[in-house]
């Protein structure tokens, strides 16, 4: 069916049943909430199959339904189809009135309440199709009333078709004087003979073009030739990337060793890696156990970003209280040192020299007990303490790099992804580790570029950080 509202109120599309008193089976369709709905009830309860598709005054829109004994399916415009199943045993459906469209006649019918849509449909109707069948809506016609020529100029035509006869159909209080047979149309000329609508219907209009363009599901444009959802229409994510659609394009979210616009490239971590503000890297908590009351860990970073995380290491991630975690993070182009052993966080942030300028940067984080300090590039030094008694740093997750899956994981501390490039991470004297080896999962990660002279001559070598009993200068 093809249909023309001329208002946004609800209004019977189709109507037919089993009584005219309005008891028993039914079929329906209608326009509830700018809606479009198949209502539909074989006699053990009722099944309502809903479009998303919101309908528009003056644009003509296609519908299409189907029902296989309980199932019912529904699409507006081309739209994937939307299904629904009736309740029950009942499989076949008896109608014994006429087939009402736009409205029914309220001196011989009462509709059914599960409709729940009395008002009549205002607009125009130009196509009625069924399984073998190809209506001529007047000649077809056995009882009417309110109907008119259509006054709408823009009427959906397909190419090398011929109009058909096109009713109406108005307001109850409105009685037009006669029912016409057949509408003669004057001659001009068919813009849409060309077939200029790539995915969609075309329909003769007023525009400069001549003609506008009903576009298929998932397809935009004067010529309908742009692609509106493109993920769902290309999959264009290959190797399990996840894809968002954006504005005239798309976006994929690669897993683990791989990347590239459809996450087609594969690629191998080494001992660097780079985000994008996106991501997140899991490692093993093998990599980060904080057994020893003093630990050393270090960093270099680059990033042109005046936020991001940068290293998390708490809980599990469906433990969302409050609890030990430590953390090291780009706030306002400043480099931040936090954690909490379970009676309050120390939180160091060097103010003396911004991190945000895309040049390399070395971070040495230390810790003895509740006590800590930041070292930003062996000349800034900001040192903290954590509240209570604790002397043990407890987490129980493994250790993110770049960001997290879920923020909710930081407990509301952090919400930005790490932009940029983590060069080298070291634990004790673990010398450069090679992050390859621990990783877990993560998405959009990438080794770092050409420029980050990752080769193994240039990474620290172990005991680079010193040892504790060395580098510990705690008054």
């Amino acid at each position: 069916m093809n249909f023309n509202p001329s208002d946004n109120g609800d209004g019977i599309l189709m109507y037919c049943s089993q009584s005219d008193e309005g008891h028993g089976h039914f079929i329906a369709l209608v326009i509830k909430d700018r809606l479009v709905e198949f209502r539909f009830d074989i006699g053990s309860g009722m099944a309502v199959v809903r479009s998303n598709y919101v309908i528009q005054p003056g644009v003509w829109t296609r519908v299409t339904l189907n029902r296989d004994f309980k199932d019912g399916k529904l699409s507006v415009n081309g739209e994937p189809l939307v299904e629904g199943r009736a309740p029950g045993i009942a499989k076949t459906i008896t109608l014994n009135t006429y087939m009402y469209i736009g409205g029914v006649n309220r001196s011989r019918i009462t509709i059914n309440p599960k409709v729940d849509v009395t008002r009549s449909f205002h607009g125009c109707i130009n196509l009625l199709e069924g399984f073998l069948l190809n209506l001529h809506l007047l000649k077809s016609t056995v009882d009417s009333a309110n109907i008119d020529e259509c006054k709408i100029s823009s009427t959906p035509r397909r190419a090398n078709t011929i109009l058909s006869t096109i009713p109406a159909f108005y307001p109850e209080a409105m009685t037009p004087t006669y029912i016409p047979s057949i509408i003669t149309s004057t001659s001009f000329h068919d813009y849409c003979s060309s077939n200029p609508c790539i995915h969609g219907v075309c329909q003769i209009s007023s525009s400069v073009f001549g003609y506008s363009c009903i576009c298929e599901y998932g397809y935009a444009g004067i010529n309908c030739e742009n692609i509106l959802k493109q993920c769902e229409l290309l999959s264009p994510c290959k190797n399990g990337g996840s894809c968002t659609d954006l504005q005239g394009s798309y976006k994929c979210d690669c897993p683990l060793r791989f990347n590239g616009k459809d996450c087609e490239k594969q690629i191998e971590i080494a001992y660097d890696v780079s985000f994008r503000g996106d991501g997140w890297l899991e490692l093993d908590h093998s990599v980060m156990t904080h057994d020893e009351q003093s630990e050393v860990i270090g960093f270099e970073i680059s990033t042109n970003k005046s936020n991001g995380l940068i290293m998390w290491h708490g809980q599990t991630p469906n433990n969302l209280n409050p609890d030990d975690y430590v953390a090291l993070a780009v706030i306002d182009g400043y480099i931040e040192y936090q954690y909490n052993l379970g009676s309050g966080p120390a939180v160091m942030r060097v103010p003396t020299q911004r991190v945000d300028d895309g040049e390399r940067h070395r971070i040495i984080l230390k810790r003895h007990g509740a006590d800590g300090s930041i070292e930003l590039n062996g000349d800034h030094t900001e040192i903290g303490v954590s509240d209570g008694l604790q002397k043990t740093l407890n987490t129980r997750g493994n250790v993110y790099l770049g960001g997290v899956p879920d923020y909710a994981m930081t407990y509301g501390k952090y919400h930005d992804g790490f932009s940029g490039c983590i060069y080298t991470l070291e634990v004790q004297d673990s010398g450069a580790i090679y992050i390859g080896d621990k990783m877990v999962r993560g998405k959009n990660v990438s080794p770092c570029t050409k420029n980050s002279n990752n080769s193994t001559n240039d990474l620290p070598t172990r005991g680079d950080l010193g040892g504790a009993e060395k580098i510990w200068e705690f008054a």
